[in-house]
């Protein structure tokens, strides 16, 4: 209802003490004439009030006596007194100093990071409900600003009040709820989520990949037979958002009751590589990414011919979905007339060329196809050709690059699978990954760090057919027929 209204009084000088004995610290305080809180100004500024404290705010000289106070806890609850005679009384207090101070230890003993949580009596909660037949309103996060972290624990602090039976909801990173209503406060001070009788199982995840990693995933929800993860199934980044450089390691830490968990890595380049079924409970194991199973695009070759009348001092091809030029295929050594020069490009079949001339000419070409034509003549209106026409000698494929070896497949099916490895070692990782060798094709082959010049090749052929290679000289500079 509208206050009644106040007799004429002289105007006087008004101040009022403020009193706090809510067991928890304020940090704002409004005192203004009665019905104009929305234009109030905080008193205390950059203060607090602590618990047990008082402050006198001075109101200037007022004719008014009818004051609305308010007051912002430290939990970011709020507290009102409406329509305070302060002729009658200079003191308001809030809180009772005769009820007892209550706080709770909450425990997070999940793995995922508890970002909000929630606390209110359970009559406060109920009675909103019954008022407005929706979801009553769970209040202040008591966070605030902070986290709770797997494995620790945050003091919520409630105050001075006689409530014992609180709701109480945490929410974690994943934007997971757990909820625990009619908790008795008054008979129990710690306050669990999650279930610590669940292992805790960790392992080290290395990022042997050559590239960062933005983001980690691991979930030991077994997934249906026949049925692929979806990303929901995934669970929140692992990383919590901070990337791992390669050559780094991440702890992973997973409460399961399951050994056997699937990782998904993410790398900056949006491509991903997934490790499934990996033993959590082998103890002091690390997985290793290193990117043998992302798909790689297959290696194409092209041949740029010159017959302008000068010299090209730098050529560019990239695919046509990339947005850059990237490196000078020409590594600083100009095309001179009349010379040859082989590109070999990781990607699909469509490229855009570009050439740069001593005197800063440029000429462009958009969606050339490489699988068509592999054999392109620069000269002005460029050439797409099968063949030369003006007779610049046969064109010989460049050796393969130094500490390598060329893999020719000679076989009568596509090599699927290349394995490369120490005398005597296990056979590891898959080579080629979701790369095909096809009938003809060559791969330009680097030995593997670690590994050395000299090593063990096994190939596997599409039809099922595998040979091996003993004491393989992968630096000799050569091309090799497979089989």
């Amino acid at each position: 209802r509208r206050p009644a209204a106040q007799p004429a009084r002289p105007a006087q000088d008004r101040d009022v003490v403020i009193a706090n004995e809510l067991g928890l610290a304020l940090r704002e305080l409004y005192v203004v004439p009665t019905g104009s809180l929305e234009t109030a100004t905080d008193q205390l500024g950059i203060d607090t009030l602590p618990s047990g404290g008082s402050l006198r705010v001075a109101l200037g000289r007022q004719t008014l006596c009818l004051f609305d106070v308010r007051v912002v806890l430290a939990d970011g609850s709020t507290r009102e007194r409406r329509g305070v005679d302060l002729c009658r009384t200079a003191r308001v207090t809030f809180g009772d100093p005769t009820a007892p101070l209550r706080e709770a230890m909450i425990e997070n003993a999940t793995d995922l990071t508890m970002r909000e949580l929630y606390a209110l009596p359970t009559a406060t909660g109920r009675a909103q409900q019954r008022r407005g037949g929706e979801e009553p309103d769970r209040g202040q996060d008591r966070l605030g600003s902070e986290v709770v972290p797997p494995e620790a624990t945050f003091t919520l602090r409630l105050g001075r009040t006689r409530d014992c039976l609180y709701d109480v909801t945490a929410v974690f990173e994943d934007d997971t709820e757990e909820e625990r209503p009619r908790v008795d406060l008054c008979r129990r001070a710690r306050l669990t989520f999650g279930d610590p009788s669940v292992p805790l199982r960790e392992m080290e995840v290395a990022n042997g990949s050559g590239r960062s990693m933005r983001n980690l995933f691991a979930s030991a929800t077994p997934v249906p037979p026949g049925q692929t993860r979806s990303a929901e199934s995934w669970g929140p980044d692992r990383l919590s958002g901070v990337a791992m450089e390669a050559g780094d390691t991440f702890n992973l830490r997973l409460r399961s009751r399951n050994c056997l968990a699937d990782l998904r890595a993410v790398y900056d380049d949006n491509t991903a590589e997934e490790k499934r079924g990996v033993d959590l409970c082998a103890g002091g194991g690390t997985t290793l990414f290193d990117a043998s199973g992302v798909p790689r695009p297959p290696e194409r070759a092209f041949t740029l011919v010159n017959r302008h009348s000068a010299a090209v001092d730098e050529a560019y091809a990239s695919s046509i979905d990339e947005s850059d030029w990237g490196e000078d295929k020409l590594s600083g050594t100009p095309l001179e007339r009349g010379g040859r020069h082989e590109v070999v490009l990781r990607g699909g079949c469509e490229v855009d060329l570009r050439i740069v001339f001593a005197n800063g000419g440029a000429e462009e070409r958009r969606g050339v196809d490489i699988c068509a034509t592999n054999l392109i003549v620069l000269r002005p209106g460029w050439t797409l050709a099968t063949r030369l026409d003006q007779n610049p000698g046969a064109i010989e494929p460049s050796p393969p690059r130094e500490g390598s070896v060329r893999l020719r497949n000679t076989g009568p099916a596509p090599i699927v699978e290349l394995y490369v490895h120490a005398a005597g070692a296990a056979r590891g990782a898959d080579r080629l990954g979701a790369t095909v060798l096809g009938r003809g094709e060559a791969l330009d082959f680097q030995p593997p760090e670690g590994v050395g010049c000299t090593a063990d090749l096994s190939a596997v052929f599409r039809d099922g057919r595998e040979i091996s290679r003993q004491a393989f000289n992968f630096c000799s500079g050569t091309e090799v027929a497979l089989p």
